[in-house]
């Protein structure tokens, strides 16, 4: 299977999942250097950084794992150079994980946190 397709399609699967929880997508593929964002989105005030992960199934792993310490400190460096091109430093922030499997999504919110990397 063509994992880039896998990705894009999973991307647009958390993306519709995202907007029916009532959080309004602002970017997707939002790079900042030689990093990426999946999805980021508003919810209320809260702008939300989201990490996609999809397989086919959990056989060599849940999705979520994927998401490791090196992957969350790149996901927060391209986050507060968008925070910084957008003058939103001093908003409010959280960083979720859109896990899918299969056709099942476990969405995670406040997955990671910035002040502890």
């Amino acid at each position: 299977m063509n994992t880039r397709l896998s990705g894009s399609q999973g991307e647009d699967f958390a993306a519709a999942y995202i907007q029916e929880q009532g959080m309004k997508i602002v970017a997707r593929n939002y790079r900042f250097g030689r990093e990426e964002i999946d999805i980021i989105a508003k919810d209320g005030d809260v702008t939300v950084f989201i990490e996609v992960k999809a397989r086919e199934s959990d056989a060599k792993g849940r999705p979520e794992e994927a998401v490791t310490p090196a992957k969350q400190r790149a996901i927060i460096f391209a986050a507060t150079g968008y925070l910084k091109k957008n003058g939103l430093l001093d908003s409010r922030m959280r960083f979720d994980v859109a896990a899918i499997s299969g056709t099942e999504i476990k969405y995670i919110k406040a997955a990671f946190d910035a002040s502890r990397r």
